[in-house]
């Protein structure tokens, strides 16, 4: 089987090392440049953004299977256009992206079909959202783009003056572009979040894994949203009652309202969930893979991944998804500057030196003059399965400092509230 892969980050690199260890894949090809990945299949340059043109390149390397990772390419038809063609694709289409590209279609999903979640108003007029907000209160209220913003949509206002401008930049200085141009004003809730995953056909779906993210930028969740900092599994508060709730009250009724919306999922959904007195709501869904979540899940899944993403893309999942009945801990080590303003191609040391018990994922690295440098805020992930969260954290905490490169950073509480 030829497999491509478009993306070129940590989550990228996770499902072609995942690919290159699996019977039924002969070739792979990755549209998106990555030292790593160039190590493990032939790497090819997108021509522009543009979807059409990445269609081209994908159609000119006849590929069995087409496995989409960002969610910007999901947003814009690329599945659609793809099928179109007779290429077999593993995502949703443009619609069903919709989950993750429209906080105001998916909001509107989750309170037309008795989802739970909390109370949210959408607003594209700035004096409007500031009466409201105001009424509201700032500590009552969370703040989200109606689009994509990289993981970076999400506002916890902390002062009355920093809600509103917040509300400013978004509607009158657009800092977000269009994703900004409308707005969710949503309840706040409160209790552990968790993400949840599972494959499916639209239908089927996979035995579900949980995993906590860290999308605050340093320890103690202070500073700036991010892409993700790291992140573990399983939650410490995860138990087979609170599956089920999940399964019963949010994952299939989500299946069966984008059925009848005329929009059915297939791919991996991505539920994030907060688990407040009041039970399990959702925080938001997105359309694929999360990062580093993936550095996590490809290591942990039992299953050949090409069987999954052949019967997803085929509208049919059968395989019995098995994840390994361990503890696995991702941290992500970062550019100086992010998630703002940093520097690249910083010389990067040490990989070779790390313990065998611990994979480095590359999110953000290039090779230049014959040298591995940094090519991202987001730079290398270490991803390491134990027996326990402790042992996996230690692993990855005992070895993360062998690896070198200018203004590096990290956060140092990955996973230590699920020890404590």
């Amino acid at each position: 089987m030829k497999v491509v892969v478009v993306g070129s980050g940590g989550r990228e690199h996770s499902i072609i090392w995942k690919l290159s260890q699996d019977n039924n894949v002969k070739k792979i090809f990755c549209i998106g440049e990555n030292y790593a990945i160039s190590r493990l299949c032939k790497t090819i340059k997108p021509t522009n953004e543009d979807t059409d043109h990445l269609v081209e390149q994908i159609i000119s390397l006849n590929p069995d299977l087409v496995v989409i990772g960002p969610e910007a390419p999901l947003s814009q038809g690329i599945v659609d256009k793809l099928e179109n063609k007779n290429i077999k694709t593993f995502g949703p289409t443009k619609n069903a992206s919709k989950i993750e590209s429209s906080k105001i279609f998916s909001k509107k999903l989750m309170i037309d079909n008795n989802i739970p979640t909390s109370n949210a108003i959408s607003f594209e007029n700035y004096v409007e959202a500031v009466q409201y907000a105001n009424n509201k209160g700032y500590e009552n209220i969370v703040i989200k783009a109606d689009g994509l913003a990289a993981g970076k949509g999400v506002f916890i206002p902390e002062t009355k003056s920093d809600m509103e401008t917040v509300l400013k930049d978004l509607l009158i200085n657009k800092t977000l572009g269009k994703s900004g141009e409308s707005l969710l004003i949503e309840d706040k809730i409160f209790g552990p979040e968790v993400s949840v995953f599972c494959f499916t056909d639209g239908v089927n779906y996979s035995d579900l894994i949980a995993i906590c993210d860290y999308k605050r930028v340093f320890d103690n969740n202070l500073g700036p949203n991010t892409g993700g900092m790291g992140c573990y599994s399983p939650p410490e508060f995860w138990n087979k009652n609170l599956e089920e709730k999940i399964k019963k009250n949010i994952i299939e009724p989500t299946l069966l309202a984008m059925q009848n919306n005329g929009t059915p999922f297939k791919g991996i959904l991505y539920t994030g969930i907060m688990i407040t007195q009041n039970g399990p709501k959702v925080i938001e869904y997105n359309c694929r893979f999360g990062d580093p979540e993936c550095e996590l899940m490809m290591p942990m899944l039992n299953n050949n991944i090409s069987d999954i993403f052949n019967e997803i893309a085929n509208g049919n999942l059968t395989s019995q998804v098995s994840w390994k009945q361990k503890s696995s801990v991702c941290v992500v080590i970062c550019s100086g500057g992010y998630p703002e303003k940093y520097i690249t191609e910083y010389k990067i040391s040490g990989i070779d030196k790390l313990s065998e018990r611990v994979i480095c994922f590359h999110s953000g690295t290039k090779e230049l003059n014959k040298k591995l440098v940094s090519n991202g805020g987001r730079v290398l992930v270490l991803s390491c399965l134990d027996t326990s969260i402790k042992k996996a954290r230690e692993n990855i905490y005992t070895e993360i400092d062998k690896i070198k490169f200018s203004n590096s950073f990290y956060r140092k509480d990955i996973a230590l509230r699920a020890m404590e």
